[in-house]
Parts: structure tokens; C-alpha cells; sequence
């Protein structure tokens, strides 16, 4: 198999993009998530108290992702959450893959990018 080696600074740049790509992400769907939380929870079909774990866990995952701090993790709490949320989507709301559908592959791609951070660390640019 062909491979071609990467700059050390090149990899670090994308784990930087994946990290941003993340924070900007979860910030977003935290602040979504406690402007309503009670219509989170009804519309989820989950418990008050899961919605304010929900919505925290975005939070602190987002500051971790932006900083660097404790990314793995965070990326590992994040895995977590997505595969929660696409077992959701899939058994409970039965939704299709396509986001044009509100599908669950938009889910899948932030499982990825998690993951991402949880098997390579978050770069060298980063909160020690």
C-alpha cells in the first residue's frame, strides 16, 4: 500500500481544524439545548435531568475541544453521547441516514471527528 508521510506541523494543523470543528459545534448545540431546555427534554423524549447532562456535557466537550484540556476525554464522552443519539434516531425516531431528512449521518461525521481526537490526541497546539 502507498502511503506518504505528513509533516509533524501538518497534523497538528488538522487535529487543530477537527478540535475547532468540534468546539464550534458543541458550543452551538449546548447554547441550542439550555435556550429551551424543557422543549430539549419533551422534544427528545428524555427526562429534565438527562437534558441538563445533555446540554453540560456539550458545553464542557466544546471548552475542552477549543483548549486542548483533557480532549481525548471529552472526545471520548462525545463518542458516547453520538452513539447514543444515532441509537436514538435510528430505533426510537426511525429517522434515515440523509440529514436532507433529518438523518443521522451529520451525527455520525461528529462520532468521527471524535474519534478522531480520542486515537491521535489533540496536536501539540494545545493547553498542556
Amino acid at each position: 500500500m502507498f502511503h506518504f508521510p505528513v509533516p509533524d506541523f501538518f497534523q497538528n494543523i488538522v487535529l487543530l481544524i477537527v478540535r475547532i470543528i468540534l468546539a464550534i459545534t458543541f458550543f452551538y448545540e449546548a447554547r441550542f439545548k439550555f435556550r429551551d431546555i424543557k422543549g430539549f427534554a419533551k422534544n427528545d423524549g428524555v427526562p429534565l435531568p438527562v437534558a441538563y447532562l445533555v446540554a453540560t456535557a456539550e458545553l464542557l466537550a466544546a471548552i475542552s475541544m477549543l483548549t486542548g484540556f483533557l480532549a481525548q476525554w471529552a472526545g471520548v464522552g462525545l463518542v458516547v453521547l453520538m452513539l447514543c443519539t444515532i441509537g436514538m434516531q435510528i430505533f426510537r425516531w426511525h429517522s434515515p441516514y440523509w440529514a436532507n431528512k433529518k438523518g443521522w449521518e451529520y451525527d455520525l461525521i461528529m462520532l468521527v471527528l471524535s474519534a478522531v481526537i480520542v486515537v491521535f490526541g489533540p496536536g501539540v497546539i494545545a493547553v498542556p
